[in-house]
């Protein structure tokens, strides 16, 4: 608990020192809609780094956690999910989105596969920050905070009693990312990674998730402004991978 706790301090100080910098330096920074309203530059989409309002994507996701009974025991299980999203850029600094697919889950006595699963969230950036500009064709390189939630839920049938259950997950984390955008043409249009401290929240009956605090982090990749490709690491009972590609228009 401590970690966690420690980091998201970290994240909120690094948030509040590059607000107070960013107050003093010249426009061609801008931050995040927390500490500056609205920017007056373009800001990429929070979604998936693209200039326009609509994306549709597919992720993918894998889940190796524990659900712990109230009757005591915990058992490992696993859940793979595929799902088609769609967002929408409210605002240059929040996005809503929504999913829908199919989710694989195994856990104990419940092995069931092409279970419906849906979900809706949405994300707010609280801080983008150029720390350094760009000269004699060098890089410019970016700090971000964004906050990210989620709701989803995933119908299950036990395989032995035929009996329906619903899985759902609340998911929250406040992720720090460091980015660059390359100024010769020809190249990605936006590479970078992000960490910081998650919160998952697993509810089925009488189960529950046995750790509710976890880390996450990953590499996010724009190869133009519209496109986006992110790989991720989720870290809770076990680790997770997913993967995800959107594409703006």
């Amino acid at each position: 608990m401590k970690t966690y706790t420690c980091l998201l301090s970290f994240l909120c100080y690094v948030a509040m020192s590059t607000s107070v910098m960013a107050s003093g330096s010249d426009s061609s920074a801008y931050q995040g809609a927390l500490f500056n309203g609205d920017s007056t530059r373009f800001a990429d989409s929070v979604h998936s780094g693209g200039p326009r309002l609509l994306s549709v994507g597919v992720n993918v996701q894998q889940q190796n956690r524990a659900l712990k009974s109230d009757f005591g025991g915990a058992t490992d299980t696993k859940i793979n999910h595929l799902l088609a999203t769609a967002g929408l850029d409210v605002t240059k600094w929040l996005t809503l989105y929504g999913g829908a697919g199919e989710a694989d889950f195994d856990s104990g006595n419940i092995k069931q596969g092409s279970n419906f699963e849906w979900l809706l969230g949405g994300t707010f950036r609280m801080l983008d920050f150029m720390v350094l500009e760009p000269w004699n064709d060098i890089d410019n390189y970016w700090i971000g905070v964004d906050v990210n939630s989620f709701y989803r839920n995933v119908g299950i049938e036990e395989d032995w009693s035929g009996a329906s259950k619903d899985l759902s997950e609340l998911f929250a984390s406040v992720t720090m990312s460091f980015y660059s955008k390359p100024e010769k043409p020809g190249t990605w249009n936006r590479l970078g990674f992000y960490f910081g401290p998650a919160l998952s929240i697993l509810s089925m009956d009488d189960r529950n998730e046995d750790q509710m605090f976890g880390l996450i982090g990953g590499l996010q990749l724009n190869p133009n402004p519209n496109m986006g490709i992110k790989l991720e690491v989720q870290k809770f009972e076990g680790v997770g991978l997913g993967a995800g590609f959107n594409f703006h228009f």
